[in-house]
């Protein structure tokens, strides 16, 4: 399971007393293109109606692009026939509420035991002089930090997930009121190798690389998996594609 945790003021002491919204993403069908279970909850309001996310192709993009869309997917106003759209802002004649500074942490939930991972962190902070306009900063492990131009967002009533949302979007496209393109299943093509198909590491892209070398490791601890070299640099095709399927 993924959780977004979200809280008020910086990331540096961001604690359980601080939290404001947190989203939980499970699966609901595990699969190159999996089906995901969305749950927000809200401070002050409690939980938002479940939502599914449907066929959305694992390990083929940023996973702020995956959280972004579990929030926006969570506003919908159908919950039963959710849409990964960004909802429009209320306009605001006189009073703009805003933070000061926010920021979350995405992490993975593992089903048993406590290795809990911190997959990325993301950090918003309001312009000192004029209220409404945010600078942001998005963080993902493997991937480059992200810092891109201030973006605005002055609603009549702050959501704290709704304000992440805009910051992540910002991040990732310098658009914080749209969603982008969702991404296409993560494909490459196979290395033949003395009559062989392999998985040249080196073309597979971010994050799913460090996942596949990763998930590789953790197989060498597991009797009954055959192991394989996470640092090689040729890995047997059938062994990408049960990662695509399969790795969490």
């Amino acid at each position: 399971m993924l959780r977004i945790s979200i809280h008020a003021g910086p990331l540096t002491g961001i604690s359980r007393f601080n939290r404001l919204d947190w989203v939980e993403i499970g699966y609901k069908h595990l699969a190159e293109e999996a089906d995901y279970k969305v749950v927000l909850f809200e401070v002050g309001c409690g939980v938002r109606d479940q939502v599914v996310l449907y066929k959305y192709p694992r390990w083929s993009a940023s996973v702020w692009d995956l959280a972004a869309r579990a929030i926006a997917a969570a506003f919908s106003p159908d919950p039963k026939n959710p849409k990964e759209e960004v909802q429009p802002v209320d306009d605001v004649s006189k009073k703009v509420a805003f933070a000061d500074r926010m920021s979350a942490v995405i992490q993975h939930i593992p089903n048993s035991g406590n290795a809990i991972r911190q997959l990325g962190a993301i950090e918003i902070v309001g312009d000192e002089f004029e209220r409404g306009f945010y600078g942001t900063t998005v963080k993902e492990e493997m991937m480059p930090t992200l810092r891109p131009a201030p973006f605005f967002f002055a609603p009549r009533f702050l959501r704290p997930s709704e304000l992440i949302l805009r910051g992540i979007l910002q991040g990732l496209t310098g658009n914080s009121t749209r969603l982008p393109t969702r991404p296409s299943l993560l494909k490459i093509e196979p290395e033949i190798i003395n009559d062989e198909r392999y998985a040249l590491t080196e073309r597979i892209p971010e994050p799913a690389c460090s996942g596949f070398r990763r998930w590789l490791l953790q197989r060498k601890r597991n009797p009954a998996e055959r192991p394989y070299d996470a640092r090689a640099s040729a890995v047997p095709y059938e062994l990408f594609n049960e990662f695509l399927k399969k790795a969490v």
